[in-house]
């Protein structure tokens, strides 16, 4: 038999992870809870639940749940996966793994503590594009990076600008655009080239007012030994749609991702272009949340590794919080002295 899901949140990610879900041979059923009645019976309507609940207890109460997914703000990922180990449950949980540092250590340490499987979804990191980037960069492809840039832009103004909404709120979001679209390509940072030696920021709100969000605006800058790492993330798009985009120079080439393209990855080799054909979908986000979730089901059913780990997540937010520290005190952070407080 398969197993059961609980999702915990039925609002835009949750629809999205529902559906990621149906169809897995791995998974038997799919149940669902939200405070929201709106979003909960929206969401068992056009889809086959086994449970709609407005309480999440009820599915951490149930013996026959297997995986808990919780798709929920950001300030509620601490508590509710600390639950559902706690009821024994393995747990998926939407990026970032927590709003700070001593929050994700309770996390992974329940997870030993329980015995069950902790998975956090980065899934940017199950983009063919990405995959192929990380294999050309260990194959020394492009030779040497001393360059890459990173970037994000798009509108969240209808969410974020609303006020009392949570998204980019410092208290619920832990942070605005930083922390939040920042956390894919922090990662993706982490797994191209590793951990960086320091870093620096500047962060700006230009077009959120309400008092209580935080950043609209970020730049980071990751140092490494001979190579500099440059992440924007800016949530005004100017009617445009959202675009992602990841470059990196090398010794003897270059390397080009732009995601909403139907052919994403274009790459340059001693001054000429070589062919970089990839499978991709450029309604690119739905496709690697379901290629994520396929594959931590996949590990979760069968006891196999997973190939991103609560440690890849905690790392991500360590470099993020840090860079709110250095955006903070108007300096730059060396990560070997960074303990993970915020001043």
């Amino acid at each position: 038999m398969g197993l059961h899901i609980g999702i915990v949140g039925a609002g835009f990610v949750g629809r999205v992870h529902v559906e990621a879900m149906l169809g897995q041979t791995d998974v038997d059923r799919i149940s669902v809870a939200d405070s929201d009645p709106t979003a909960l019976e929206t969401i068992a309507r056009d889809y086959p639940t086994k449970r709609a609940e407005a309480d999440h207890r009820a599915l951490l109460d149930d013996p026959s749940v297997d995986v808990v997914d919780i798709c929920l703000p950001h300030d509620l990922h601490h508590p509710v996966v600390l639950e559902a180990f706690a009821a024994g449950k393995h747990v998926i949980a939407d990026k970032p793994i927590a709003n700070t540092l001593p929050e994700a250590d309770d996390m992974i340490a329940a997870a030993d503590d329980a015995g069950c499987r902790f998975y956090v979804a980065l899934n940017q990191r199950f983009l063919p594009c990405h995959q192929r980037i990380r294999q050309l960069l260990a194959d020394g492809y492009i030779g040497a990076p001393s360059l890459a840039t990173l970037t994000v832009v798009g509108d969240e103004r209808p969410r974020m600008g609303r006020p009392g909404h949570w998204k980019g709120s410092w208290h619920r979001a832990g942070g605005g655009a930083l922390a939040d679209s920042g956390t894919h390509i922090v990662d993706l940072a982490h797994d191209w080239f590793g951990l960086p030696t320091a870093v620096e920021c500047h962060l700006a709100r230009h077009v959120i007012e309400a008092p209580e969000k935080a950043d609209d605006t970020a730049v980071l800058i990751l140092a490494y030994p001979g190579l500099t790492v440059s992440l924007a993330v800016g949530y005004v798009s100017g009617g445009q749609p959202w675009s992602e985009t990841r470059s990196m120079w090398g010794e003897s080439g270059a390397i080009h991702v732009r995601l909403e393209a139907a052919e994403p990855l274009d790459a340059w080799l001693d001054g000429e272009q070589v062919p970089q054909h990839v499978e991709h979908d450029p309604d690119w986000w739905p496709w690697s949340v379901e290629r994520g979730l396929v594959h931590a089901v996949d590990a979760i059913a069968h006891d196999r590794d997973f190939a991103v780990t609560p440690a890849d997540a905690r790392a991500a937010l360590r470099t993020i919080r840090a860079a709110y520290v250095a955006a903070d005190e108007g300096q730059r952070i060396l990560m070997a002295e960074y303990e993970g407080v915020e001043r």
